[in-house]
């Protein structure tokens, strides 16, 4: 069996909302439009300025249907970071699908030297960076509501639940590859790569766009992932 046709295919679980549930498709979509004006604000002012009145403004709704979908403010503040989890969630099933890209035309030599050495380290880096390029340059908001969102988990204990089980995610998804790759230790090797990334992600955020240092990024992603799966990378000058 090669490497290719040992990949999951599964991807992750469904999100679920807790709100009021509805039947009609306009209704659905006042529900979606609120929640995306919630999550907007969270990008803006972070999530402890999720108010029905605030919400329902930014919306353009009543702010009778603020409160017709949802039960009470913790309520409209979980749904918001489900909805972020299902945007977030699809960028982590691109970046997965994108880690085995170099693997699909590779047999042989060539597959073996893709998944051993140097090479390994390579694709892995590539990837990696790819995804913290992704949403910090191009889904900066993205970038911004984890941040909130994982900061707000520690004061929210209903929200740290959520949180947790998406944060496993893009671990697991890195616990699939590393296996396929014969690491030692992959759950503990992706638990690593997700905490580096969080902080160039962070670090990344910090700049502008225009200051963030790629090269930098790169290196510490390479250096991080050569150390994990022990192989020796050649030192760039």
């Amino acid at each position: 069996m090669t490497v290719l046709e040992m990949a999951p295919t599964k991807e992750t679980t469904q999100i679920k909302y807790s709100g009021r549930k509805t039947s009609r498709a306009g209704s659905e979509q006042r529900r979606r439009a609120i929640l995306e004006a919630a999550l907007r604000i969270v990008v803006r002012d972070g999530v402890r300025a999720i108010r029905h009145r605030s919400v329902a403004k930014e919306a353009e709704v009543p702010l009778a249907a603020t409160t017709y979908y949802f039960k009470d403010i913790q309520e409209l503040i979980s749904d918001t970071f489900m909805l972020y989890a299902e945007k977030a969630q699809s960028m982590v099933n691109v970046f997965s699908r994108k880690m085995y890209e170099p693997l699909e035309n590779a047999d042989g030599k060539k597959l073996a030297e893709l998944t051993t050495g140097p090479k390994l380290v390579e694709v892995i880096v590539d990837q990696l960076l790819a995804f913290v390029l992704e949403k910090t340059l191009h889904s900066r908001e993205m970038a911004v509501a984890d941040q909130a969102f994982r900061y707000e988990a520690l004061l929210n204990d209903s929200l740290r639940g959520l949180a947790n089980s998406h944060a496993q995610a893009m671990e697991q998804k890195l616990v699939d590859f590393l296996n396929l790759v014969h690491s030692s230790h992959p759950k503990e090797d992706a638990q690593i790569l997700v905490s580096t990334l969080r902080r160039v992600e962070y670090e990344a955020l910090l700049q502008s766009p225009e200051e963030v240092d790629q090269e930098r990024m790169r290196y510490l992603l390479e250096r991080q992932v050569s150390l994990i799966l022990k192989i020796e990378v050649d030192e760039k000058e």
